[in-house]
């Protein structure tokens, strides 16, 4: 978990320059905030404003002729108009603060939805993947987009129009110690200035609740995958197949209470932490009745200007009270300072406008090499590729096989672009693909990756996806190529077609099983091939199909991709024997290379793993080779 901040004290250093103009840079910018808004709205709210800023000294001069009007000699229309006057001002007033409400929450709503947007583009803007594994960015994402958990609403739009609301108060504050300060200057001041510092006391306490809470998002991300496990649909089947529903609800519970359990603690030492800010109101109420009683009690101040300083103190008072738009802004403001930091993490513009120095797809399929290629996920122990040379040739088909951990996935990764190496290249044509535009490079190659997405659309968005520059593509050529991938017993089943959503929670939809996904999924990268990709990555093709049809798997799909490059990953061996060339990783390193023949001549490790699955598929008297061709 990550350390929780220190308890805040109060500081003299607090109070220097530098402290206060960050701080006013910082509400200023959550102001800014508003220009997101509608116009109308915009205007509207500062209608608003300037209305509960006007209404503020006029209650208390209004309350001043009320009183005048009611000492001096009996005279009706004398207090008709100071009547009319205060009720008006609080009519205003009341008006003023119901028409707000319904503006800040149309406000609050389109700036968050700008600032989400803008989360969703910095997420998707980096032409890798890293910092989406990065736990770090994890937490801010969580932290800019968070709307609020509890009773509160923590976002940059209610921080926006909480910090509005403030500044209508403290102009109000200062209005009526001005109208104070008529009466009496000193006592005006030191009432603003008292006040002001019980707001600063009292927020600062119980603001850094928020900032343990923060501390805590590693915690907080717990307790929602323990949620998620036992609400969602993924885990159902083990959860009670296993008995776990008892353990599961118990973890969850045990994760909320690690998440909150410092918060808790912090807020009872908030509460035994109140002496100062009672004593401090308790002096503020004395002097505010104290010095205008005295002077009324001296003859030196008349019954309505006694009224008018009562008046005009509760005013001033008004700025001490923490009400919910100070939480709005601290919560908010952490949502806004969490944006700035997941730009500063990602550069999310750093590729957006490079040159392309490769044509948006290949004429041909490229030749790639690479070349020494090592890669280090941060944070981790060890590399995962350690100098690994490796050539795919243009129309290769290349198996890529390996155990579990032996850096097979993460060399596709490096091939697609969609992470950098830590040392070494890899080049396409000669040309290294830092050098290149990843969005070009990505056009000319396509995927089957082993977590492929299921997409929530019809069947035949779920195939055309994967080259969406080729929309309209007639059905014809769709049914062909599903004809081709073996799936028409698929779409056969499915009642509207190529026009049936897959969707497991839709009223109209149908949900597949694990190899019909599958096999959707190779039509999707055929389909890409037909439309100009040249380099194939198929990453555990066959996990999901049965025996027969990942014997039917190179006949029907890979010898269907005519002169693309093909890139195979595969556990069973049986699947990658017709590759052109195998490789064999091990430790982030080549051990062995060559053709299937080559590798069972060399006896390797190769032909040891594949001698060990083949085993499955014969009587142990069997001769060793009818149990490889049965393995095919």
């Amino acid at each position: 978990m990550t350390d929780t901040p220190a308890y805040p004290r109060f500081s003299w250093r607090d109070l220097r320059w530098a402290r206060i103009r960050d701080v006013f840079d910082e509400r200023r910018r959550l102001l800014a905030l508003l220009r997101f808004g509608h116009p109308r709205t915009l205007a509207g709210l500062c209608v608003t404003v300037v209305a509960t800023v006007a209404a503020a000294p006029l209650t208390a001069i209004f309350a001043h002729h009320v009183v005048a009007a009611m000492s001096a000699p009996p005279d009706g229309m004398a207090l008709v108009w100071p009547v009319a006057g205060f009720a008006a001002t609080m009519l205003v007033r009341q008006v003023a603060e119901i028409i707000a409400r319904a503006l800040k929450a149309s406000a609050s709503q389109r700036i968050d939805g700008v600032v989400r947007s803008r989360v969703r583009r910095i997420a998707l803007s980096p032409d890798r993947i890293a910092h989406l594994e990065d736990p770090e960015f994890h937490d801010v994402a969580v932290r800019a987009g968070d709307q609020g958990n509890t009773w509160r609403v923590r976002s940059p739009g209610s921080a926006a129009v909480g910090q509005l609301e403030i500044t209508a108060r403290t102009l109000s504050a200062v209005a009526m110690t001005v109208v104070l300060a008529a009466y009496f200057p000193v006592l005006a001041v030191a009432l603003l200035a008292l006040s002001v510092l019980i707001r600063s006391i009292t927020r600062r306490q119980w603001m850094h609740l928020e900032s343990v809470k923060d501390a805590a998002t590693p915690e907080r991300r717990k307790v929602d995958f323990w949620a998620d496990l036992a609400a969602g649909p993924e885990a159902g089947k083990e959860v009670r197949l296993f008995g776990l529903a008892g353990w599961v609800s118990e973890r969850r519970l045990a994760a909320h209470r690690a998440w909150e359990a410092h918060h808790w603690q912090t807020r009872r030492r908030v509460l035994r932490s109140q002496k100062a800010t009672f004593l401090l109101a308790a002096l503020c109420a004395g002097l505010a009745l104290l010095v205008p009683g005295l002077a009324a009690w001296a003859g030196e101040l008349s019954i309505a200007e006694l009224s008018a300083c009562l008046v005009a103190a509760w005013g001033i008072f008004s700025i001490s009270v923490l009400g919910v738009e100070s939480y709005d802004i601290d919560y908010g403001k952490t949502a806004v300072a969490a944006l700035r930091t997941l730009e500063g993490l990602t550069g999310a513009d750093r590729h957006a406008h490079q040159e392309s120095a490769y044509l948006p797809a290949f004429p041909h399929a490229p030749l790639v090499r690479f070349e020494d290629v090592s890669f280090h996920y941060p944070g981790a122990a060890a590399p995962v590729l350690r100098g690994l040379n490796l050539t795919v040739r243009p129309g290769e088909r290349l198996a890529i096989v390996g155990g579990s951990g032996a850096g097979k996935t993460t060399l596709v990764k490096l091939l697609a672009s969609l992470y950098e190496p830590t040392a070494g290249r890899i080049t396409a044509d000669g040309t290294d693909l830092r050098s290149l535009d990843a969005t070009a490079w990505r056009r000319g190659m396509t995927a089957l990756f082993q977590d492929f997405i299921h997409y929530p659309l019809t069947a035949r968005d779920n195939i055309t996806l994967a080259a969406p520059e080729a929309a309209g593509t007639g059905d014809e050529k769709l049914l062909e190529l599903v004809r081709t991938g073996g799936a028409q017993p698929v779409l056969d089943r499915l009642e509207s077609g190529l026009d049936t959503e897959l969707w497991r929670t839709g009223s109209d939809g149908r949900d597949l099983s694990g190899g019909q996904w599958q096999k959707l999924a190779v039509i999707r990268a055929l389909h890409a091939v037909q439309h100009g990709r040249r380099l194939v990555i198929l990453d555990e093709p066959t996990a999901h199909l049965d025996v027969k049809a990942e014997a039917q798997f190179h006949e029907q799909v890979i010898g269907s991709v005519g002169d693309a490059s093909v890139v195979l990953i595969s556990h069973r061996l049986s699947t990658v024997r017709p590759a052109d060339r195998i490789v064999l990783l091990q430790d982030g390193r080549i051990t062995e290379e060559g053709s299937h023949d080559d590798l069972m001549t060399l006896g390797g490790e190769y032909a040891r793993l594949f001698r060990l699955q083949a085993s499955r598929f014969h009587e142990p008297g069997d001769a060793e080779h009818e149990g490889m061709e049965d393995a095919r």
